[in-house]
């Protein structure tokens, strides 16, 4: 069973066990259906999410903006179809500003999503601010004069 097979059928699993699922429940769900490869691939691909954990886990004091910065970036090299990672501190100082920035500030953007997200998903409405229900996605609200 591949990949696909596999996040297909997580749909049932959300049906029979939803709406709250740990990752215990889809590790079991997975194993039921034979979806890990053979012992040496799982491995394998545990140690590669292993090192992505570490490589998320290294930061470092940035003194120009006071705050504790993740110092390795992943990305994935399209030409080579690999990831590699930049070590940010290697970085040209006004490159690595405008990095930080960026960051800065979409942190910022998320946390507004995700704080959003979690009133919805406790049942409260989202502010005004949101957008409107009325419009289609897509289409830019006009303000009103």
């Amino acid at each position: 069973m591949g990949p696909a097979e596999i996040v297909a059928s997580l749909q049932q699993l959300c049906e029979e066990r939803g709406p709250r699922l740990t990752t215990e429940q889809i590790v079991d769900w997975i194993e039921d259906l034979n979806g890990f490869e053979t012992d040496a691939e799982l491995i394998a691909f545990a140690k590669k999410m292993k090192a992505r954990q570490y490589a998320r886990l290294l930061e470092y004091d940035d003194p120009d903006y006071g705050r504790r910065f993740k110092r390795l970036w992943s990305f994935r090299d399209k030409r080579r179809n690999r990831r590699f990672y930049s070590d940010i501190t290697q970085l040209p100082a006004a490159e690595r500003r405008r990095l930080l920035e960026d960051y800065i500030k979409f942190a910022g953007q998320l946390r507004t999503v995700r704080r959003a997200m979690n009133d919805a998903l406790a049942g409260q409405n989202f502010f005004e601010f949101y957008g409107d229900d009325d419009l289609p996605i897509g289409e830019p609200a006009v303000a009103e004069a």
